[in-house]
C-alpha cells in the first residue's frame, strides 16, 4: 500500500502527508525560536514535535510548506488551534501553504 502512495505526484504525496500528520497529537520537541517576521521552510514531518517549537521570539508562528496543496489547510489550521493558537490563517501560494499563527 505505501509503495502505491509513492506513485502519487509529489504534491498530492506532501498534501496527504501533512494532513495525516496534523491530525496526530505532538510529541513534543526542542523549541527552535526563529527571528521576528522571518518565514521558516517546514517539512510535513517536522510538525510532529509541535507547532509551538517554530515560534519565533515575538509568539508568532510563520510556517512555509512546499509542494503542499490547500486541502490540507483545514487540517494544519485543527492542529493549531489544538495546540493553543489564535489568529490563525494558512494562504495557498502557486508553491505551496503559508501558515501563521499567534500564541
Amino acid at each position: 500500500m505505501a509503495d502505491s502512495l509513492r506513485l502519487l505526484p509529489r504534491r498530492a504525496w506532501r498534501t496527504l502527508q501533512l494532513s495525516f500528520l496534523a491530525l496526530l497529537p505532538s510529541r513534543g520537541g526542542a523549541p527552535d525560536p526563529g527571528v521576528a517576521g522571518e518565514v521558516r521552510e517546514c517539512e510535513p514531518l517536522q510538525i510532529r514535535g509541535g507547532m509551538g517549537r517554530f515560534l519565533d521570539v515575538g509568539g508568532e508562528l510563520l510556517l512555509f510548506f512546499p509542494d503542499c496543496l490547500a486541502p490540507a489547510a483545514p487540517f494544519i489550521l485543527f492542529r493549531l488551534k489544538r495546540e493553543g493558537f489564535s489568529r490563525c490563517s494558512v494562504e495557498v501560494t502557486k508553491r505551496g501553504l503559508l501558515v501563521r499563527g499567534r500564541r
